[in-house]
């Protein structure tokens, strides 16, 4: 009886080894496992950090882009619609016999010098681009950078360079029709050339500036109003990417 006692005594023994070590075993392996898994979540906290670096810095360089090409712009429209205002003068002068002549060579300078070259930076966007737009993780901000510089300013470059740009030259090739330009010295030692104008009702029935009041005013004011949507385009998407940085 005994030895009975003894031989299920040592199979308890037995049995309570096998079940400590399997406990031991999968003790093991969950720490194991919960290892992996922390380590993978610290390789994912860490590549999210990098992505994350990666697009604060992409957008800090297109947001630093936007804002020169911004203030530029932003600097055209009052000087254009000046001239978009001299123009007008000019038709109220042509049309009014009575009104004043006193700014006549003032607005025929301004209509005469003005033009403009958009030469838009757009290597920031480029470079998002060939890396991948979803790596900009704001969709909205996706979408913007897409329309304005996949559409909006290559239709505003197109429309300077293909149409406004051509009749700019037509402006000068009439003004040369118009008028003999006169070289005269001026301060930096160079020459500049003044308008002769010795009769301006004769110049005001002459058709040919009635083709230039016509020719040039309305390229002139779809320019100001293109340039116009795309500043603002501009100062939308410069205000979300700020907004995104500063999160």
């Amino acid at each position: 009886m005994l030895k009975f006692f003894r031989t299920i005594r040592k199979k308890l023994i037995e049995q309570n080894k096998v079940r400590n070590y399997i406990f031991y075993a999968i003790g093991e392996i969950l720490l194991v496992v919960i290892g992996i898994l922390i380590a993978l979540q610290v390789n994912n906290w860490n590549e999210d950090r990098k992505n994350r670096m990666y697009e604060v810095t992409m957008l800090e360089e297109v947001r630093r882009e936007l804002i020169k090409d911004s203030e530029i712009i932003e600097s055209w429209i009052p000087n254009l619609k000046s001239v978009q205002y001299s123009f007008s003068a000019l038709a109220v002068m042509k049309n009014d016999p009575n009104h004043s002549l006193d700014s006549l060579d003032i607005h025929l300078q301004r209509v005469r010098g003005y033009g403009i070259t958009l030469n838009i930076n757009k290597s920031p966007y480029e470079a998002i681009k060939s890396a991948g737009l979803d790596r900009i993780s704001n969709q909205e901000i996706r979408n913007n950078l897409s329309s304005l510089y996949g559409y909006h300013i290559e239709s505003v470059e197109e429309w300077i360079n293909e149409v406004f740009r051509v009749e700019l030259f037509t402006r000068n090739d009439i003004f040369y029709q118009l008028f003999d330009p006169v070289a005269v010295p001026d301060d930096t030692g160079g020459f500049s050339s003044e308008l002769t104008i010795e009769n301006p009702s004769l110049l005001f029935k002459n058709p040919t500036f009635d083709e230039l009041l016509l020719r040039s005013s309305w390229p002139l004011t779809n320019t100001i109003r293109r340039l116009s949507k795309i500043h603002e385009k501009m100062e939308i998407l410069s205000e979300q990417i700020a907004q995104e940085i500063n999160q």
